[in-house]
């Protein structure tokens, strides 16, 4: 006996993606066994994951509702001897994050008491072994039992306005935003003394160091879905529990992020290829995770193949599986391709990541897509961006297909009641019931309050259908009222209200009648606490009840768009507002004959008064482009289109003078 105690520190691996938004992916394939080229992602998890506390060797405890038992033994299999100890366990039922961390104390997987690093998402990756971090929280614990847990953030690759609030001296979390939804904060007097910082170029990364407080704060709240709401509730309650959360910024050498969208994913994929993650690289990666046990090479241009195969000359930043023939004439940048590819000749593919037998015929343009397993594409398609494309789907030769689309091989499973599917072309079309756009791409600020509405909704109808099959007859079920229409439809009235007072009033020339206008429509998005997107679609939804889009005065249309320019400047310079703006206008013209008519002129008004101040012209080629091919609109939109393009193009051709 050496009388030395052993370490029980342990990482927590979570190995399923419980996000509706990855359904077309997780469908039918697990998230541990989906891969990237040949290596899969729980391969590529644990290949950093092995190297965290480093010379200190890791306990690792592995969960997952989707992969088997036998998955998870083959897993052990190859990567015990790098582990302490390695445990996977199959969690059977488990619907989200919530249920499993409440089954990891329930079956008391973890040692009673014992501090534990956090992993939810398998799409993250590290640099370092973070060791430093890992030190920190343990000490600071046998000081401070208070700090429950500490948060890795780091600089941000998602492109998304996200924030994080710290005290200044403690490095406190007094300010949250996760996952895209609205911020939780938790302000008193004592932020305002001790001083504090507000940054907005970081992220939080995945990686978060637990004491067991936080798993009793899932088992204390049944219906905790997130970690995110584990978050908010030590924030909320903060005076009641004395329980805080520690801000960890790694170092700027330290490159740590975690894909939470597709756009996220892609952008991961290309930090790896890059080799920013070192020494996380795809030829560093042991024998034994690939098929055949035939590792990666690189090649020049970071090009990764099969070490008993050459790369091919026309491609950067790419990666393939075995077998893959690709054409001379082809150009493949940032492309991630599983084995069996064959890419035709003339093919452009820039920000792709697809699976094993992917098919594509001579002359495809395909920008930004992930794609599933035996996907043929026929000569001539043009894939938009931000598309997603799943398992065994077949494209006739010609087609278009649209940015945001999520073509699928057959309907959306029968028990998800989350995805609505049409039938066009051969494929299905997926649309997410719950955003606002029905994208899959990347997670709206909107979403998780449109998702608790609807669920919600639909439990107290089927409350209500219950009440009422047990009253008398004599009783009127009609009596019961529902009100279902939200937090938005509150504030689309009261800022309808708002808009034809204001027009009523006649000084619209009077610009504090507009900064009157502007502190009533932030006041009713508090009020209400709605996204910034839903006040950009229910500002111009609301707009557009005006009497001169009732009136079809295409004069008094004009003057009221140019009266309104302050707020156009202030709410749509984002992209995703101005695309939230299109959207209110496509929605009216299609319910109402005046607005419709009117739409070339309301488009070109905007344009010409957003001039140089507002970049319109992307977002309106955006919001077309993803107009249904047989949409009434469209024909009174092709002069428009054809004008704001020719008009782009001699602007370059002068500008090239």
């Amino acid at each position: 006996m050496t009388g030395k105690k052993e370490d029980n520190f342990t990482i927590v691996l979570i190995a399923d993606n419980f996000d509706p938004h990855f359904a077309p992916v997780t469908s039918t394939t697990p998230w541990g066994k989906w891969h990237l080229a040949d290596i899969q992602l729980l391969d590529l998890a644990l290949d950093w994951i092995s190297l965290i506390n480093a010379p200190n060797v890791p306990n690792i405890l592995i969960v997952s509702a989707t992969l088997t038992a036998a998955d998870l033994a083959e897993f052990e299999r190859r990567w015990a001897f790098n582990f302490q100890s390695f445990r996977g366990i199959h969690c059977e039922g488990c619907e989200n994050v919530g249920s499993i961390m409440r089954e990891i104390l329930a079956r008391r997987l973890l040692p009673e008491n014992s501090e534990f690093l956090l992993i939810e998402n398998l799409a993250t990756f590290c640099s370092s072994g973070l060791v430093q971090q890992i030190e920190r929280f343990r000490n600071g614990r046998k000081k401070d039992k208070s700090c429950v847990m500490s948060m890795m953030y780091s600089r941000q690759i998602s492109g998304e306005p996200r924030f994080v609030g710290f005290e200044t001296e403690s490095h406190k979390l007094l300010t949250y935003q996760g996952s895209k939804d609205s911020p939780v904060n938790e302000y008193d007097a004592e932020m305002f003394t001790v001083g504090s910082t507000i940054r907005s170029d970081l992220a939080p990364c995945g990686i978060v160091i637990c004491s067991a407080e936080v798993l009793l704060a899932f088992s204390d709240n049944y219906d905790f879905e997130t970690f995110d709401q584990v978050v908010s509730e030590f924030l909320v309650n903060a005076d009641v529990l004395q329980q805080t959360i520690h801000v960890d910024i790694l170092p700027e050498d330290v490159v740590a992020f975690t894909a939470t969208d597709y756009g996220s994913l892609l952008r991961a994929q290309r930090l790896l290829v890059h080799r920013w993650c070192y020494p996380l690289t795809y030829d560093k990666l042991p024998a034994r995770v690939f098929p055949e046990q035939i590792p990666l090479r690189y090649h020049r241009n970071h090009v990764y193949v099969p070490r008993d195969e050459e790369g091919p000359s026309n491609a950067e930043g790419t990666v393939l599986g075995k077998w893959s023939s690709i054409a001379e004439s082809a150009v493949l940048v940032d492309v991630t391709l599983g084995r069996g590819a064959c890419i035709g000749p003339g093919v452009k593919l820039r920000s792709v990541i697809a699976g094993d037998d992917f098919v594509v015929g001579d002359g495809c343009t395909i920008d930004g897509a992930v794609i599933g397993d035996n996907v043929e594409i026929g000569a001539g398609c043009k894939i938009g961006a931000k598309t997603v494309i799943g398992p065994n789907v077949k494209i006739p030769p010609g087609t278009k297909i649209t940015s945001n689309s999520v073509v699928m091989d057959s309907h959306a499973p029968a028990d998800e009641n989350d995805i609505e599917s049409t039938l066009e072309n051969g494929y299905y079309l997926w649309k997410l019931l719950d955003e606002p756009s029905g994208y899959f791409w990347r997670r709206s600020q909107s979403f998780s309050r449109a998702r608790r509405e609807r669920h919600a909704s639909s439990h107290s109808r089927s409350s209500l259908q219950h009440s009422i099959s047990m009253e008398s007859p004599d009783q009127a079920p009609h009596d019961v009222i529902l009100d279902t229409d939200g937090a938005f439809a509150h504030f689309f009235s009261e800022i309808k209200d708002i808009l034809n007072n204001t027009f009523e009033s006649e000084n619209l020339d009077n610009a504090d009648v507009i900064n009157k206008l502007k502190i009533e429509i932030n006041g009713s998005k508090i009020t209400n606490n709605i996204s910034q997107e839903d006040v950009a679609r229910g500002v111009f939804a609301a707009f557009l009840t005006l009497p001169p889009f009732s009136d079809r005065h295409v004069s008094a249309v004009q003057s009221v768009i140019a009266q309104f320019k302050q707020i156009w400047l202030n709410y749509y310079a984002p992209r995703g507002q101005q695309l939230q703006l299109l959207r209110a206008l496509e929605e009216a013209a299609l319910e109402r004959d005046g607005v419709r008519n009117l739409m070339p002129h309301i488009l070109l008004q905007l344009y010409q008064v957003a001039d140089d101040d507002i970049d319109l012209e992307g977002a309106i080629n955006e919001w077309h482009d993803e107009l249904p091919a047989d949409s009434v609109l469209r024909p009174l939109l092709e002069g428009f289109i054809d004008w704001l393009n020719q008009d782009d193009e001699s602007s370059e051709e002068e500008e090239d003078a």
